[in-house]
């Protein structure tokens, strides 16, 4: 397998949520400032506030997508023979990758996902290689490879 190309995958689909919070972001710092040329009525005061609470989330998720940014750089990605950071997992017809979380995604016809290192199920596999199997959820995996 062709690790380099799951994490450039990882880093697109990253940097595209670091994208969308940075341009919802600005867009809701936009729409809360208020000018002062004219007085505002209880309506547009109370938009303004609340874009300028919804841009605090939302500046919160830029950061948390730049530290996961940060986060896929530093891991080293090379091959594997045990579940670590870094490794890609098989089990249950898809592949977990150990690095940041992220929603499912398709790579080359596989499900893929990947796990930050403090997942409960990370855990649960840590230091396992192919062959081996783990209980968690009171469900039995077996790891089919490692890379």
């Amino acid at each position: 397998m062709d690790k380099s190309v799951l994490k450039t995958r990882l880093l697109e689909l990253t940097r595209a949520d670091y994208e969308a919070a940075r341009e919802k972001y600005e867009t809701l710092v936009a729409e809360a400032r208020v000018t002062g040329d004219e007085p505002l009525d209880h309506d547009q005061q109370s938009r303004a506030e609340s874009n300028g609470e919804l841009a605090a989330a939302w500046d919160e998720a830029m950061h948390d997508d730049e530290a996961r940014l940060r986060r896929l750089n530093e891991i080293d990605f090379g091959a594997k023979d045990e579940v670590t950071a870094g490794a890609a997992v098989e089990l249950d017809g898809r592949m977990l990758v150990v690095c940041v979380a992220t929603p499912e995604f398709d790579l080359d016809g596989r499900k893929v996902m990947g796990i930050s290192p403090a997942a409960p199920i990370f855990r649960a596999m840590r230091g396992l290689g192919a062959g081996d199997s783990f209980e968690f959820n009171d469900t039995r995996h077996e790891i089919t490879a490692v890379y």
